[in-house]
């Protein structure tokens, strides 16, 4: 199996799973060797990054219902609209955004500094394996109205 061939692949939410199991990891990892662990005070954030992201990963897949468009991931080509309003106006990838904030509720929860790396990793994974297909397949679909809107607002924020 190449590189390439696992783009589209593998669904976000499984990438989530793997990334919150090397976060768990990490954090075991972190105990072992007696690293300083995250305040407790940083413990209060999970539950409103918890809401913000659950607010989020609705209003983003209401705006692709509205459109009547498909928000399956492994076939972009299958977008009957493009979808630009709403939160799409600030990132093209609110959904996969709100994926991010449940693996920093997770790592927050863990108390390891190490267990952040696994929002990096996550980040890296999606960027590569699904965002950037799916921009590929978008483009070549909408045309210049889809580059349009990528020079206008950002991947991520």
């Amino acid at each position: 199996m190449t590189v390439k061939s696992l783009e589209l692949l593998v669904p976000p939410p499984l990438w989530l799973l793997l990334c919150a199991i090397v976060a768990y990891g990490l954090a075991k990892l972190h105990g072992l060797l007696g690293l300083t662990l995250l305040p407790p005070a940083i413990l209060l954030l999970r539950w409103p990054l918890l809401l913000v992201a659950g607010f989020i990963a609705l209003l983003s897949l209401l705006g692709f219902i509205r459109k009547h468009t498909t928000i399956n991931p492994h076939h972009p080509e299958r977008s009957q609209h493009l979808v630009v309003g709403g939160l799409y106006r600030f990132s093209r990838n609110p959904m996969y955004l709100s994926l991010l904030m449940l693996l920093l509720v997770w790592c927050l929860h863990l108390q390891s500094y190490s267990a952040l790396l696994s929002c990096g990793l996550f980040m890296f994974l999606l960027t590569h394996f699904q965002i950037k297909p799916e921009e590929r397949a978008l483009a070549r679909h909408f045309g210049e109205r889809y580059l349009q809107y990528c020079r206008r607002t950002r991947r991520w924020i």
